[in-house]
């Protein structure tokens, strides 16, 4: 993805000659939201402060150029990587908005440790591309202490599908057409299975004489949405609303409900709304009978559009370890020579002290070659392999100075009773320059459990 490339590039670019003023920890999200707003016109983002994240959400219209519908079914995609181009509109937004984190982390008195840009296709794909990077990087690549290429390798970025976006829209949509549509237009979306009166009170689309009006006479505001899939294709999302009158005379109201989402042929669909005020009375009538308390309690497990990682040092160097790795692999002529596919993944384990595990997953095109064996060991392309992460994983710690780890231990899935583990006094040692690898792995037969 050429636009990831000229993201990053630019940002780091841009963030080197800036002097911005300072601004307070409990001011990140209205100093973030002002810059976008008064100097790039992005009216809509979202800010969210998570232990030591500081994560934005960049909601866009469109993210990608081509319709992926349109563009798979007439068959004239070639390339999947022209499928997945986004627009020029969403790259300039998206550096913007990276600029304007960049410009608040470098001035602010709150200890921010990451930084996480969402940028989400809402209206057509669901689709997203996320940021992740540490906010030291920013001011070192800043007074030149690592060069832009290094700064590049040190931010994560990856592509996915935003799911609750999906399951979210056609609720989003449901109180937008209340405050635009009229009501025989709602009950043909809606409510053309059910009494007028069962939902045009509800709605306040009844008015005080107890006739039908035209047209509602409240504005709608989401407040908040979560979702829950209960079933493969079936969902419920919870939404608080806030109803102030049209006329602006009298008191909004803070309302909540219900929705069964159901999913089919790639639609969203409004099976049926239920108001939380009456839920426990009609529970039993839902596929997946609720109570009120039962949700109450457990909102906050629900997923959301936005939702920003509590990221650790160790978690994040594994990402980043792991994102390096499949890189380095893929550009290496002894790994595609000899490797039918490799995937390669590091994680981190937390502890007192933590450690690492590398797992892998290369399966050799010499079918007589085994990984490992008790009598030969492990095979020497599988060292080599070892090797390119081993050297990369020992550079990228020291450069962080991350200290809060005992051992890196190394898993294949073509051996999974073993596991070989080298602790990091000894890779130093292999840093140096002073011992092989194979000096240094400690095998161990792993206990079934």
């Amino acid at each position: 993805m050429s636009f990831v490339f000229l993201a990053l590039w630019m940002t780091g670019i841009l963030i080197s000659g800036c002097t911005p003023p300072s601004y307070s920890g409990d001011d990140l999200k209205r100093a973030v939201i002002e810059i976008t707003r008064k100097e790039y016109g992005i009216e809509n983002c979202d800010v969210k402060v998570v232990g030591t994240t500081f994560g934005v959400f960049l909601p866009l219209s469109q993210l990608f150029s081509m319709d992926f519908k349109e563009a798979i079914l007439s068959g004239q995609v070639t390339d999947m990587e022209q499928l997945f181009q986004p627009t020029e509109e969403a790259i300039d937004k998206i550096e913007d908005v990276l600029f304007s984190m960049s410009r608040v982390i470098l001035s602010t008195d709150r200890k921010i440790d990451f930084y996480f840009l969402q940028a989400t296709d809402i209206e057509k794909t669901g689709m997203e591309i996320n940021f992740i990077g540490h906010s030291d990087d920013i001011k070192r690549v800043r007074f030149w202490d690592i060069p832009r290429s290094e700064y590049r390798k040190r931010i994560i970025h990856e592509m996915q599908l935003n799911r609750p976006v999906l399951w979210h829209r056609p609720v989003k949509q449901f109180f937008n057409d209340l405050n635009e549509k009229t009501r025989s237009e709602l009950k043909l979306l809606y409510f053309k299975n059910l009494d007028d009166a069962k939902w045009e009170e509800e709605f306040f689309l009844t008015s005080k004489m107890g006739a039908s009006d035209e047209k509602g006479a409240r504005i709608w505001e989401v407040i908040d949405v979560r979702s829950l899939p209960v079933e493969d294709r079936e969902v419920v999302v919870y939404a608080k609303v806030n109803a102030r009158p049209r006329d602006g005379q009298g008191a909004p109201q803070v309302l909540d409900y219900l929705f069964q989402i159901s999913s089919r042929g790639g639609e969203e669909k409004i099976d049926r709304i239920t108001p939380m005020s009456v839920l426990d009375q009609t529970s039993a009538d839902l596929d997946a009978p609720m109570t009120r308390d039962m949700i109450y309690s457990s909102l906050e497990r629900w997923d959301e559009e936005f939702s920003v990682p509590d990221m650790t040092l160790g978690e994040f160097l594994a990402m980043q370890l792991s994102r390096r790795m499949q890189m380095a692999f893929s550009q290496d002529e002894r790994v595609y020579n000899t490797f039918s596919e490799i995937k390669a993944v590091f994680q981190y384990v937390e502890g007192d002290p933590g450690h690492f595990i590398f797992h892998m997953t290369a399966p050799l095109k010499d079918i007589r070659q085994k990984a490992y064996t008790l009598d030969q060991g492990v095979n020497e392309d599988v060292i080599y392999a070892w090797n390119l992460a081993t050297r990369e994983f020992v550079n990228v710690l020291r450069g962080y100075s991350f200290k809060d780890w005992e051992f890196l231990s190394f898993s294949l899935t073509q051996a999974p009773s073993y596991t070989w583990t080298a602790n990091q006094q000894d890779l130093e040692l292999y840093r140096r320059m002073k011992k092989p690898l194979q000096d240094i792995l400690t095998l161990t037969p792993q206990v079934a459990s």
